[in-house]
């Protein structure tokens, strides 16, 4: 343990983009005092674990990289889940954050005490840091339905992200039950062996061709050679789905939409000649509601001699087959659950307490929310990378993650600067930055009656952001040190008095930390180092 008291200034809990993001911008700050936390044995989160038959981005694959570190050698303009895998890997290697990562830590719970954080794994051991950031993902713990009857199945179950592929599923009755985003992927590759397909679908989605294709060996060596034109090539990609979003998803472009509107009908009706079957595929919500998934081959399989779609509901399930709602019975010999993630579960097993004795858990009991999707008031000193209404429906996340690891790198920094070591934003912050949020959401597409994985069980949108990828960019270049409190909060917490509703109320002097600045009136808001 250092001589400040902590066994290092920053953990980060997780080792995917966002955990590789977070800690390539602290090195670039100038904060190399960190330690990353990974459960597993090896980086990459949703990339290391989604690894189902047909699993791609559904990103261009120059879109969906570090703008400091692009790849010219992506082999398909959307690349398979092993290429982005392996592209983590090599991050991870330039910049030389092997060292500084710790696996089979699993965090179970972090408990803010004395100014820090003390993080504590499955296996009982602690660490205790100054600064947390949680780089956990969203898509990380698989949701499984609780069907009845399902633990009598005598066949093969798997979720989509944890595939099995030592089970051969040829010449196999198969399953997928699931319609989205990893269903259009897998089910094209399982009808191409399996003797029966059999998909139950809840809710219909929108579909538009991907346009996948090989990227050649002439294109591969120009960008390697000719790096400007691989950056080129990436921004006019950002600045096309960028004007998508204004096209799909805002109240304010009814004409466009109606574009994208016919151009989508036009691709399904074009692919499904069958009046009825189409009739099955096509949502009855308004486009872009939901997820737009992209495939070029999923609607000419789902058309299959040996594919059948169902859309009636599971009832339960027998030892060798499914029972629909109106009692029929389909045998089966594997069960594909393509059935999505706990998208609410921000941090999984994670629990984290505050200095007022409130879990984060509790905290958002009312409504989940941050303060510009990094920071939540009353836990100090913590910090989240794809945070609440930072994802996106129409561009690369990863935009978004090296957009809040520069700026939780920005704070950092101001407290170092400052000689101040305990960051904490204004509650008066947090609530107008998600005033003006959720009134914005309630122009978008998303808001507009049906019911999807962005909105909690109020129907609030806690998980996208309702503006341009730019327009993040450029409200998170500079932090403004007026939102947010720096002082030195060095005294241990009495485990006897945890006050509700204030940080160590006992240290609060004529409404202000002991030793806080007030950048509000001490000097104007700047850019931090």
């Amino acid at each position: 343990m250092s001589r400040t008291g902590f066994d290092h200034e920053v953990a980060i809990v997780g080792a995917g983009f966002s955990g590789m993001g977070a800690a390539i911008a602290l090195d670039r700050a100038g904060l190399t005092d960190w330690l990353m936390l990974e459960a597993a044995g090896e980086i990459g989160g949703t990339w290391r674990d989604n690894r189902y038959l047909g699993a791609c981005c559904d990103v261009p694959s120059h879109l969906y990289s570090f703008s400091f570190d692009l790849n010219p050698d992506w082999s398909h303009r959307f690349s398979p889940a092993s290429e982005i895998h392996a592209y983590q890997q090599r991050v991870r290697d330039k910049y030389r954050l092997g060292d500084r990562i710790r696996y089979r830590f699993e965090a179970v719970s972090a408990d803010y005490s004395a100014g820090g954080w003390v993080v504590r794994s499955s296996e009982g051991e602690e660490l205790r840091v100054r600064y947390l950031v949680t780089a956990v993902g969203a898509l990380r713990i698989p949701h499984k339905p609780e069907f009845a009857g399902l633990d009598r199945f005598r066949g093969k179950v798997m979720h989509s992200a944890e595939w099995d592929h030592d089970f051969d599923p040829r010449g196999k009755r198969v399953i997928v039950i699931g319609s989205a985003a990893s269903a259009v992927q897998i089910i094209p590759q399982l009808t191409r062996v399996v003797e029966r397909l059999t998909v139950m679908q809840r809710t219909a989605n929108y579909l538009i061709a991907r346009r996948d294709r090989k990227i050649s060996g002439f294109e591969q060596r120009m960008f390697r050679t000719l790096p400007l034109v691989q950056r080129v090539f990436r921004w006019r990609q950002y600045v096309v789905n960028d004007f998508l979003f204004h096209a799909n998803f805002t109240g304010k472009a009814s004409l466009r939409k109606s574009l994208v509107r016919w151009l989508v009908r036009r691709h399904m009706k074009h692919q499904v000649r069958d009046p009825v079957l189409l009739g099955k595929l096509t949502p009855g919500y308004e486009i872009g509601c939901k997820r737009l998934l992209l495939s070029d081959d999923y609607l000419p399989a789902i058309q299959r001699d040996n594919v059948e779609l169902v859309t009636e509901g599971v009832d339960h399930f027998g030892e060798h087959s499914l029972v629909t709602g109106s009692g029929r019975e389909i045998e089966a010999d594997l069960v594909v659950l393509a059935t999505g993630f706990e998208t609410v579960k921000f941090f999984g097993n994670l629990e984290i307490n505050g200095p007022n004795g409130v879990s984060l858990k509790q905290a958002w009991e009312e409504e989940i929310r941050a303060h510009r999707s990094v920071v939540v008031k009353e836990f100090p000193n913590f910090f989240m990378m794809f945070g609440p209404n930072s994802g996106l429906g129409h561009s690369s996340i990863i935009v978004m993650l090296e957009a809040q690891a520069r700026y939780i790198a920005q704070l950092l920094c101001e407290a170092r600067d400052s000689g101040k070591s305990t960051i904490l934003v204004r509650p008066e912050a947090e609530a107008s930055y998600n005033q003006e949020l959720q009134k914005a959401l309630q122009t978008t597409v998303w808001n507009s009656g049906c019911n999807s994985w962005y909105l909690d069980d109020k129907g609030r949108n806690f998980a996208l952001w309702p503006h341009t990828t730019t327009r993040f960019i450029s409200e998170m270049r500079h932090v403004r040190l007026g939102e947010y409190r720096f002082f030195n909060d060095d005294r241990q917490v009495d485990p006897d008095h945890r006050p509700h509703g204030g940080l160590q109320q006992s240290i609060i002097v004529g409404g202000r930390h002991a030793g806080e600045i007030d950048f509000r009136t001490s000097r104007k808001d700047k850019p931090a180092p």
